[in-house]
């Protein structure tokens, strides 16, 4: 799965402040229907984009981070999504009072017969300071069942975590396992679920649910890591980044000997450049506009702003 990469998107003097990946699922064109899926529901497997059926995956594009959607059987398998199911990026609301926190478009899950996982890109948080992520949810009122604690028809469950790839650790935004949702007071509204990250580390969001009717439905919208990036960190005196602004190359020095590693991201958060060198590096087929450059050298790492002519 693809990996976003740590970038300011809006620079303030010395720190700023910035979405480092986000998505309200507004960029995959919202196609009406039921998703029906082609795979064997005996079998865990990957869902794929049917033509003229709803988007279950999108690949990272422009400012919108990127995802795919997985199934997974009951113990004794079901249906699963062969009988066509109301699944993936809609304009369909919760009700006609609720609509999306972020834009016109949001995913939903619901009648899954089995388990449906639903995984983010991976985020690199390397450079970002006090990250976090927030995401927004909503639970029909649909008469949930069961306890989540089997993997059963009848036994509903939601889970929203991260996974914390650097540390081999999970967070949970919410866990319903162990309680009847209907029990718990979060259906008809929307939640904003939100959770402390770790500097330097890959994350990912996943959300898992687990249900069988079409009155279990399950929407989500604007999912935001958000982080601080210090320009003017402890690091920064021991690189200098010249000329700048510049046009058809850069002189990257630093206190050190040895090659550096360097990386240099656009507005949008993609990486335009990456490699290894002594101390120029071609920028010559950059555009002109600010970008962020990524300094590492010998364990020590820091970031500079650049502008290209």
């Amino acid at each position: 799965m693809k990996k976003i990469t740590f970038l300011a998107a809006i620079l303030i003097s010395a720190a700023s402040f910035a979405q480092i990946a986000t998505t309200s699922f507004e960029e995959p064109e919202a196609v009406g229907g039921q998703y029906t899926d082609t795979g064997d529901p005996a079998v865990a497997h990957d869902l794929i984009d049917n033509a003229g059926e709803p988007f279950v995956n999108y690949p990272a594009t422009g400012g919108e981070i990127g995802y795919s959607a997985s199934y997974a059987p009951y113990d004794e398998p079901s249906v699963g999504l062969t009988d066509g199911d109301f699944v993936g990026v809609t304009t369909f609301t919760p009700t006609g009072d609720d609509p999306y926190p972020d834009g016109v478009q949001g995913y939903q899950i619901s009648d899954v017969d089995g388990n449906y996982f639903l995984e983010f890109d991976v985020v690199d948080l390397t450079g970002a300071s006090s990250p976090s992520l927030s995401f927004d949810y909503y639970l029909t009122e649909g008469g949930y069942e069961g306890d989540g604690t089997v993997n059963e028809e009848g036994s509903d469950r939601l889970r929203i975590f991260v996974r914390d790839l650097t540390n081999g650790t999970e967070l949970d935004i919410i866990d319903t396992t162990g309680s009847d949702i209907n029990d718990l007071g979060i259906e008809g509204v929307w939640i904003t679920g939100t959770v402390d990250l770790l500097p330097n580390t890959d994350i990912q969001l996943v959300v898992e649910v687990r249900c069988n009717a079409g009155s279990e439905a399950f929407f989500f919208d604007n999912l935001v890591v958000n982080g601080s990036l210090g320009l003017g960190d402890n690091n920064q005196n021991l690189f200098s980044v010249y000329p700048n602004p510049a046009n058809s190359y850069v002189n990257i020095s630093s206190q050190e000997i040895g090659d550096k590693n360097i990386a240099i991201y656009n507005v949008l958060g993609k990486q335009v450049i990456n490699t290894t060198t002594s101390e120029r590096v071609d920028i010559s087929t950059l555009t002109s506009g600010v970008y962020i450059v990524k300094i590492s050298q010998n364990g020590v790492s820091s970031t500079k702003k650049l502008v290209v002519r």
